[in-house]
């Protein structure tokens, strides 16, 4: 008889990451619930919070919590225990409540009308507002029911993050990089608001700002804790968790570039997110630096008429996208973008003290967080 072959790295990735989304799903539900009867304590509306956060989370990439996962799996060095899954997940699970916590918010912020495709949440509850005839104004209400919802998000990830099983000195330490990653997205949610009303004066140009808002709002979140959070429950030491955090710093980088480029050249229906977005909204993004920079003075002044403007039709806003294109703006983020995802993919084969498998698994993840070659770039 011959001997049956070995299961194919990718075939076996895919089922870890299967497990890894069934458990994670399965835990939130549980925790949710859990929240939704103490809340139904309280009234049957506040309880109705629950079911708006479990709507909210349905569609998500859970790209953070898989970065966690991979991140624990590289510093195992084999596959994890059922024990070890379970650690992992509900480590995910924390990490998606604080990253719904954040676009809960961001979306108030931005004045985002689109989240995943569906309305925002501030959106939805200003139209139940609308909906049931309320008094006041509905605007006003939808913000504070999001604000609401996302702080309510904040305390439960909280919560699920301080019951993380596993030995002690191992939870301390990815307890320190969850209570990390909160500050640092705070503090870089700070520096966006403060970029984009033109305050940011420590920065020395408008594109080393932006990119300062993307190293301390997007990558602690997106990729730096997350990674460090997973390795560091799993026994990481210090020279492992450095190597990751190289890594991870590209790659967030990369990430982040690469999302301002949807806005421009990407697909809505495929990314949830509305094409023009960034430029109604202002987003002071490296890709509007770098347009800024080299457009001549009829580009400054569409630029100056159109970019931040809630009220800029269709062909205005194509106008600017084209301006984009001509500048060559997009080209050379993109070309950023490969660059930094080649980096990142050298940096992570040279780290040693990193399993095959789970270093694997951190590829996978970093191409489809920094594929731009898809994109009409």
């Amino acid at each position: 008889m011959t001997a049956a072959s070995p299961t194919p790295p990718a075939a076996r990735l895919s089922d870890l990451d299967a497990l890894l989304v069934s458990r994670i799903e399965e835990v939130t539900s549980a925790e949710l619930s859990e929240r939704r009867a103490q809340l139904g304590r309280i009234s049957m509306e506040s309880a109705a919070l629950v079911d708006d956060l479990k709507a909210f989370l349905e569609g998500g990439k859970l790209l953070r919590p898989r970065f966690c996962f991979w991140g624990g799996v590289a510093a195992l060095r084999r596959e994890p225990t059922a024990e070890e899954v379970e650690a992992l997940a509900r480590l995910g699970a924390a990490i998606e409540l604080v990253q719904a916590a954040a676009l809960l918010h961001d979306d108030v912020i931005d004045h985002s009308p689109v989240r995943r495709g569906r309305p925002a949440q501030h959106v939805r509850a200003q139209r139940s507002h609308e909906a049931a005839g309320l008094s006041g104004s509905a605007e006003e209400f939808g913000v504070a029911v999001a604000i609401v919802l996302g702080d309510l998000a904040l305390t439960w990830a909280e919560q699920i993050a301080a019951a993380i099983p596993g030995p002690a000195a191992r939870v301390a330490a990815a307890r320190a990089e969850f209570e990390a990653m909160r500050t640092e997205v705070m503090s870089g949610q700070h520096l966006d608001i403060l970029h984009q009303a033109g305050g940011f004066a420590s920065a020395p140009d408008a594109e080393q700002a932006a990119l300062s808002v993307i190293r301390w709002k997007t990558v602690p979140y997106t990729v730096l804790r997350p990674v460090r959070m997973g390795a560091a429950l799993m026994g990481a030491e210090e020279p492992e968790l450095e190597a990751l955090s190289s890594w991870a710093i590209e790659v967030g980088t990369a990430f982040q570039l690469r999302d301002d480029l949807l806005s421009v050249v990407g697909d809505q229906d495929a990314t949830g997110k509305p094409i023009g977005g960034d430029i109604v909204e202002g987003k002071r993004t490296v890709l509007l630096a770098r347009t800024e920079a080299a457009a001549d003075a009829e580009g400054q002044r569409l630029l100056s008429r159109v970019v931040g403007d809630a009220e800029a039709d269709e062909a205005a806003v194509h106008a600017v996208h084209e301006l984009m294109v001509a500048t060559g703006a997009v080209a050379s983020v993109a070309a950023d973008v490969r660059a930094r995802a080649t980096r990142g993919r050298e940096l992570l084969e040279a780290a040693e003290g990193l399993g095959e498998l789970g270093r694997a698994g951190l590829e996978a993840l970093a191409v489809r967080a920094t594929d731009v070659d898809s994109l009409r770039a």
